[in-house]
């Protein structure tokens, strides 16, 4: 597929979908289940790519937040036919997608190493492209679920929120930490913490009513989840890393099959911006949080200089024990080599988002050309 004019005109496969409304090959609207909070950032990403799907096509796309399925059961309900397409979290399926597990689990190394303005704008597009061409297992794995793997989306840096003041290695020890990934859990482990496996619509209560001490999370959620209500100290830098395991718009098999090519065209146009819109949705909220936070009782935080330091020791360490854990305990084959991948990507994702990361047309235009120009709507998922 040849290069799109992407930020100057509309492609041309959406003029053409665009001429065959007649031909709709969906009479109803998709249903697409997002288990998140309508003005999170997320959903408000979806409602945007609805509405560009049906500005270029005849198909539309009803955005369900919170309604029709939990965060849990969207995986489940989209292989079963409750929703057509969805935001699914695979790492809540540890064993159904250990090869995609397997990637996300390596998402500290977003922020190790050279440092970029965005490390959630580089681990999306080295999770996509390693998923798409790298890993035919993965793409496997969502089959095997009844689903059709489009995108993976990154949140911005992980830091601490907070109900104390939590700065050193000292302060750590003891301290309950929500965690949403088995690195960030190994993390707040090795520094003597207690890791609580958690759902992220869950923190705002824990950290309110003293369940947990902290959440690690993107400062984002301060505006996203509320967390500012409950939220006294942020501690910047640490544990670093982004939340890389989630799948952006997954789709049922029968209902992407169902498309014509034309709208399947649109709808890989459309994700190139909405992984752009989602992942600089977190990066620029949590830069605003971040402004904001003083004037809401919120006082940021800087980590000690040994806690920053062993916390980059951490990240590397852990690439091993992650290789390890992966083929002992999923049955994950080659790790060695896919590991050596995947971390190739994310540097090459550094430089190709570095002059990208401060605006959503350019970033959505490399993800374009690097990612979603390559994927043939005629057979891509059709098999």
């Amino acid at each position: 597929m040849a290069r799109s004019t992407f930020l100057k005109t509309a492609w041309v496969p959406l003029a053409l979908a665009a001429s065959l409304a007649s031909s709709a090959a969906v009479a109803e609207p998709l249903k697409a289940a997002v288990g998140l909070p309508p003005k999170n950032s997320t959903v408000v990403s979806y409602e945007a790519f609805a509405d560009y799907v049906a500005e270029r096509s005849d198909l539309e796309i009803k955005v369900y937040s919170l309604s029709l399925l939990s965060m849990k059961e969207t995986s489940p309900g989209i292989r079963d036919g409750l929703a057509d397409l969805g935001f699914v979290l695979p790492v809540y399926y540890p064993a159904e997608f250990a090869e995609s597990n397997l990637v996300a689990n390596l998402s500290m190394l977003s922020t190790a190493g050279t440092q970029v303005a965005s490390p959630g704008a580089a681990m999306t597009g080295a999770m996509t492209e390693y998923i798409f061409f790298n890993c035919p297992e993965c793409l496997a794995e969502y089959k095997a679920q009844g689903q059709v793997f489009l995108g993976s989306m990154s949140s911005a840096s992980y830091v601490l929120l907070c109900n104390q003041p939590v700065a050193t290695i000292e302060d750590l020890k003891g301290k309950k930490l929500r965690s949403g990934s088995p690195n960030f859990s190994r993390w707040a482990e090795k520094f003597g913490a207690v890791a609580v496996s958690m759902s992220g619509n869950d923190q705002y209560e824990a950290l309110g009513q003293g369940v947990i001490d902290c959440t690690m999370a993107a400062v984002s959620e301060l505006t996203n989840n509320s967390l500012a209500d409950v939220t006294k100290y942020v501690t910047l830098r640490v544990p670093g890393g982004v939340f890389a395991g989630a799948a952006t718009a997954n789709f049922g098999i029968p209902s992407w099959q169902g498309l014509t090519d034309e709208q399947r065209a649109v709808i890989l146009e459309a994700m190139s911006l909405m992984q752009a819109d989602m992942t600089l949705g977190y990066h620029n909220l949590s830069v605003a949080d971040m402004e904001a936070a003083p004037g809401k009782g919120v006082e940021l935080l800087e980590p000690s200089p040994d806690l920053v330091a062993e916390t980059d020791a951490f990240v590397m360490d852990d690439v091993k024990i992650i290789e390890q854990q992966f083929a002992t305990d999923y049955g994950v084959a080659d790790t060695g080599r896919k590991v050596a991948e995947i971390m190739a990507l994310v540097e090459k994702w550094k430089g190709l988002t570095a002059d990208a990361a401060g605006d959503k047309q350019v970033l959505a235009q490399v993800y374009w050309d690097n990612i979603y120009s390559k994927l043939d709507p005629k057979t891509f998922g059709m098999e």
